[in-house]
């Protein structure tokens, strides 16, 4: 695996590291200096780093970032980030955009572990509202394909911005349907996995599954299973009924059931807000100039000097007394296990020796996280919960279904059961024919084994992540 650039690194003479902000999939990104040092314009530099040998997938890597690089290039929008610069350098691509000052929905999701504020959530996506509009108004039109959390970010005035452009296309009128297949499986609309052309519907359909996730805090099934997504309302009993109809608009697997434009979704978000909207400040309270233009576009004007900070008198400040130190509770005494008698500390939330869960059966997801495409969860939501395969001629359709992931027919129709009960949950493999390991181990057909926080169960070819959920409501 290829290692980020060390700090202080200069690429093409003009870019200083300062720090490395994320990445290491397909691409690293860092926070640079342009040169002079102490100039104060930082930018965000993105580095293709693809993490493969296969020469193939190293191309196709190659040509989506430059693609993102041309896209980028011509667009304007206060809410898309501007592009500063695009150069090669020791076979290294690099793209130089503005630097967001913020953090990504993702982050914000993972942080809170609770589903979002309705008010924020929907003040975001009235401006995602705005961005998708005008990259469908462009002639020709661009389709993003890529809404989801980790591809917005939200600055501390609560300006968004719409990041990575990687598998953006431009519409072309009368074709049937797109080249590849592309987008992430949570939030990719029907149309999007060889079944036609994705236009501006799609990416409506993208937002309302972005809007799903980040108020129920779990992302909605992928649209190439079968099975709806749970009801929001399962997730978040405050909803409106108003807010719950809007996002099951958006992700109608029909598209012509959906919003047909991101203006009249926009305009169906306004009307839910339970306030005014009024757009967020656009100047960023950063502590440095960002330049916003390309070098080779035109010269920038030169920002004007820093405000320097004023001297304010302080009134004395007096010291209170200090409080008498408080005693120190005295530790609570360790739990024994009822299962296997063992004692965990008093705070444990599963016992040490067998698993058991001292705080009762939390909710569960699966996780899938082989094949290296796939991406994506579902909440274990039906008990018993069946894996497998589907099967056309006997209109059979598992609450799990594999199909899409095994051409090679390694899953069996009913292949494994999950079931969820006073101890826990448990998976049992229903007899099939290439069996089904749990860690590595290979389960007895028929006998159900314990699933603990983090277990991979592997079907088929298929690897499945077992998760337990500390703060969600699922309505099994």
């Amino acid at each position: 695996m290829t290692q980020p650039l060390a700090i202080g690194t200069v690429l093409n003479g003009q870019y200083r590291i300062v720090r490395l902000v994320g990445g290491g999939g397909m691409a690293w990104v860092y926070q640079v200096e342009e040169l002079p040092a102490g100039s104060g314009i930082l930018w965000a530099l993105k580095e293709l780093r693809p993490q493969t040998e296969d020469k193939a997938e190293q191309a196709a890597a190659r040509r989506l970032f430059e693609q993102e690089a041309k896209l980028l290039r011509g667009l304007d929008h206060v809410n898309i980030p501007k592009i500063a610069d695009y150069f090669e350098e020791n076979g290294r691509a690099c793209l130089v955009m503005e630097f967001v000052w913020g953090e990504s929905l993702e982050k914000r999701l993972e942080a809170t572990n609770a589903p979002l504020l309705e008010t924020d959530v929907l003040k975001w996506a009235i401006q995602l509202c705005d961005a998708l509009e005008y990259l469908h108004n462009l002639q020709p039109p661009i389709i993003f394909r890529d809404m989801k959390p980790s591809n917005v970010m939200v600055t501390n005035t609560g300006l968004v911005k719409l990041i990575d452009f990687g598998i953006a296309r431009t519409y072309k009128a009368g074709k049937k349907r797109d080249t590849v297949a592309m987008g992430s499986e949570n939030y990719a609309a029907p149309e999007q996995w060889g079944k036609g052309q994705t236009d501006a519907r799609s990416d409506v359909y993208a937002l309302g599954a972005t809007i799903y996730h980040l108020l129920a805090n779990m992302a909605p099934t992928p649209a190439f299973l079968p099975s709806e997504p749970l009801p929001l309302g399962n997730y978040n009993g405050a909803l409106s009924r108003q807010i719950i109809n809007l996002v099951e608009r958006a992700m109608d697997r029909d598209r012509e059931d959906r919003f047909q434009s991101a203006r009249a979704m926009r305009e169906a978000l306004i009307e839910a807000l339970p306030v005014p909207y009024v757009p967020p400040a656009v100047r960023e309270g950063a502590p440095r100039a960002v330049r916003t233009v390309p070098r080779s576009a035109q010269s920038p004007a030169k920002a004007g000097p820093e405000p320097q900070p004023v001297a304010v008198a302080q009134a004395p400040v007096r010291t209170a007394p200090a409080a008498p130190a408080k005693p120190r509770p005295a530790p609570l005494p360790d739990k024994k296990c009822p299962v296997c008698q063992r004692s965990s500390k008093a705070d444990a939330r599963f016992c040490v020796g067998c698993g058991h869960s001292f705080v009762g059966v939390q909710p569960a997801i699966l996780r899938v996280i082989e094949p290296v495409r796939a991406a994506w969860e579902m909440p274990v939501a039906h008990n018993p919960m069946l894996l497998g395969r589907a099967s056309e001629a006997e209109g059979y359709r598992p609450d799990f279904d594999m199909t899409f992931y095994d051409d090679g027919d390694y899953v069996s129709r009913r292949h494994a059961r999950i079931t969820k009960g006073r101890a826990g949950y448990f998976i049992t493999d229903l007899g099939s024919s290439n069996g089904t390991t749990l860690n590595g181990y290979a389960l007895k057909p028929n006998s159900a084994y314990r699933l603990r926080n983090g277990d991979r169960i592997k079907v088929g070819l298929v690897v499945i992540q077992f998760w337990l959920r500390s703060q969600a409501t699922i309505a099994a």
